[in-house]
């Protein structure tokens, strides 16, 4: 159970409704999932991406659900470290918020890295005789997120609104225009079969479609950031789960409407579909393609940004997350300090940002990383990650509906059953059948680590 360290040291609560937006909208990073996501599940599925992208968030909602509930119950800084520890038990929650904080501390790589891998990018598009290397660009932003994560909370959540929204306004507008475009005739194909987009043919087996909803769940990793400000927010217990759900939705509809577009933009044929696939910034083609180079260029500029937008809010995340644990485990320890006002943790900032810049170097100079290794590689350790946490926090909203069984209806049992269901199902094709090379290692090191505190419990260096 969350403990009375909790009540002596809590941040001061100045962010609103907006700036929890900003958060849980930074933390999902649409622009760089429409880049860069639906190219994989087009190989399983064509054109039905749309399709995958619709279903997909239904599925989500349910996830989106099991948080907000517990958001309400047990608002804390912890997110699943204090959902599951008033729920399951603190030794569940140990585990599940150490699989969390993994996951988070890998966001940090995953935009830090993006950053660079597309600063580098329009450089080489700019300057291609001579710019500095991917590694100074990704220090760089390192950097600018470390400035901003220890500053007040407030400010960082409206950096965030600011990246993430003027990000997401111009991708949708792309998407609406080049769907106009298309259906007028000046599109890959004369007449597009929209209908194809959302039905299945009777060549795609339903175990192809299954395979790429789990492509299409991993595109909303990180909405959830948002519930370790639950002690910083206004009214918690109504403004955090209202958000949750409605960044889901609302980022849904835009994923589906710009898959949509991604899809009509190449085209439907198996020609379309291939230069779909081989795509290194569906955006910034899809951009070129229809309005010019200079157009394919913004989309990849606001794709920088939206890469910054996402390190810091996992960098947030991952902050809040340490230092509620440390407050809970170890109350004496400085990472479970506030600044002074109680705006941020501090130290626990530093020591993310330090990890997760620590973690790329590693990755580039260590294991050899060249070009977009670092990216994927950190993506995929999150993700994975993140799994294992969704899953304790389903089952948490699972018992506590069963417990409160006389004040409330039976059915929404289904809700965060449905949603262990799909997350089991997602980490499963992650992790069968085993992939080559890096693919191939990495879900054991997720293993490892969400099982370091079960051996530290063991071996009583953590006693909860």
């Amino acid at each position: 159970m969350i403990g009375k360290n909790s009540i002596s040291k809590s941040f001061f609560r100045a962010l609103g409704v907006r700036e929890a937006i900003g958060v849980s909208l930074a933390g999902m990073g649409p622009t760089l999932a429409m880049n860069l996501n639906p190219q994989e599940p087009s190989q399983h599925v064509g054109r039905l991406i749309p399709l995958v992208f619709l279903l997909s968030t239904v599925l989500v909602v349910m996830v989106a659900w099991c948080f907000a509930r517990l958001s309400r119950l047990h608002p804390n800084a912890g997110s699943a470290f204090g959902f599951v520890s008033a729920v399951m038990g603190p030794k569940s929650g140990l585990i599940a918020g150490w699989s969390m904080l993994g996951a988070y501390l890998c966001f940090g790589m995953v935009g830090i890295s993006g950053f660079g891998l597309f600063r580098s990018d329009l450089a080489d598009k700019f300057h291609p005789a001579h710019h500095p290397s991917v590694f100074y660009f990704t220090a760089m932003g390192a950097l600018v997120v470390c400035i901003l994560s220890v500053t007040a909370a407030r400010r960082a959540a409206i950096v965030l609104i600011m990246m993430e929204g003027v990000a997401v306004t111009v991708m949708l507008a792309l998407a609406v225009a080049v769907i106009w475009k298309v259906l007028h005739g000046h599109g890959a194909q004369g007449d597009p079969p929209i209908q194809a987009l959302f039905i299945p043919s009777a060549a795609i087996a339903p175990s192809a479609i299954a395979l790429a909803l789990s492509f299409g769940f991993l595109s909303f990793a990180g909405f959830e950031e948002v519930s370790t400000m639950s002690e910083e927010v206004k009214n918690p217990t109504s403004t955090i789960p209202r958000v949750l759900l409605g960044t889901v939705i609302g980022g849904g509809i835009v994923y589906t409407i710009v898959a949509t577009a991604e899809v009509l933009g190449f085209g439907t044929d198996p020609v379309g579909m291939a230069r779909f696939a081989a795509s290194h910034s569906l955006l910034g083609d899809m951009g070129a393609i229809y309005f010019g180079k200079w157009c394919g260029d913004l989309l990849d500029i606001l794709a920088t940004f939206s890469a910054l937008g996402c390190g810091l809010a996992g960098v947030m995340g991952a902050s809040r997350v340490l230092f509620a644990m440390m407050r809970e485990l170890l109350p004496s320890s400085r990472l479970a300090q506030l600044s002074l006002g109680g705006s941020s943790p501090v130290l626990a900032s530093l020591f993310v940002i330090g990890f997760s810049f620590s973690g790329y170097a590693v990755m580039r100079f260590c294991f050899h990383g060249i070009g977009s290794d670092p990216f994927f590689w950190s993506s995929t350790l999150a993700v994975l990650g993140l799994l294992v946490a969704y899953l304790f926090v389903a089952l948490s909203a699972g018992i506590s509906v069963l417990r409160a069984h006389l004040t409330e209806s039976r059915w929404k049992i289904l809700i965060p059953s449905i949603a262990a269901l799909s997350i089991g199902y997602t980490l499963w094709v992650n992790l069968y059948p085993v992939q080559q090379g890096a693919y191939g290692v990495i879900p054991w090191i997720v293993l490892g680590w969400c099982l370091l505190p079960v051996f530290l419990m063991g071996v009583g260096m953590i006693r909860r």
